[in-house]
C-alpha cells in the first residue's frame, strides 16, 4: 500500500467523533493490506490506540498466520491490562486458531510454558479453539 493511502487509513482509524469513517478505515485495512504492509501492522500493534491494534490484529493475522501469535497475544494482553473487551483481536485470533489448528496449536503449546504467567494463560486459551475442522 502506498505511503500516502496508508496515512489516510491511520488517520481515519483515529477519527473518534465519526465512528462509522473508523470501521469503514478498519475494513479497508484489512481488505487492502498486503505482505509488504506487515511491519507497518505490526507496529500498529503498539499503538497507544486500541482501536487502531484490533483493526491490525485481522489483517495481520491473516497475512502473516501463526508467525504473529506472540505480538497478537501482547496486544490482547494490553487491551485485557487497559480495560477492554478485546472483540477484534479475540475474533482475529480465534479464527487463526479455528483455521490454522495444527501450527497454532504448536506455538501455543511454547508459549502456554513461556515463564510469562499472562502469555501461558493466554495461550491456554487459545488452545481451546485449536480443534482441527472435520470439514471435508
Amino acid at each position: 500500500m502506498h505511503q500516502a493511502d496508508w496515512d489516510n487509513l491511520i488517520r481515519d482509524l483515529r477519527q473518534v467523533d465519526n465512528l462509522d469513517l473508523m470501521v469503514a478505515a478498519a475494513a479497508q485495512l484489512r481488505q487492502t493490506a498486503t505482505k509488504e504492509d506487515v511491519p507497518r501492522l505490526q507496529e500498529l500493534l503498539s499503538d497507544e490506540d486500541f482501536f487502531v491494534r484490533e483493526a491490525a490484529a485481522w489483517p495481520l493475522s491473516e497475512i502473516a498466520g501463526v508467525s504473529t501469535l506472540p505480538e497478537l497475544l501482547r496486544a490482547y494482553q494490553r487491551g485485557l491490562d487497559e480495560g477492554h473487551d478485546n472483540d477484534g483481536l479475540s475474533a482475529a485470533l480465534t479464527d487463526l486458531a479455528i483455521t490454522d489448528a495444527v501450527n497454532v496449536s504448536r506455538i501455543l503449546e511454547t508459549l502456554a510454558r513461556s515463564g510469562d504467567p499472562a502469555m501461558e494463560e493466554n495461550a491456554k486459551w487459545l488452545l481451546t479453539f485449536c480443534t482441527p475442522s472435520q470439514d471435508v
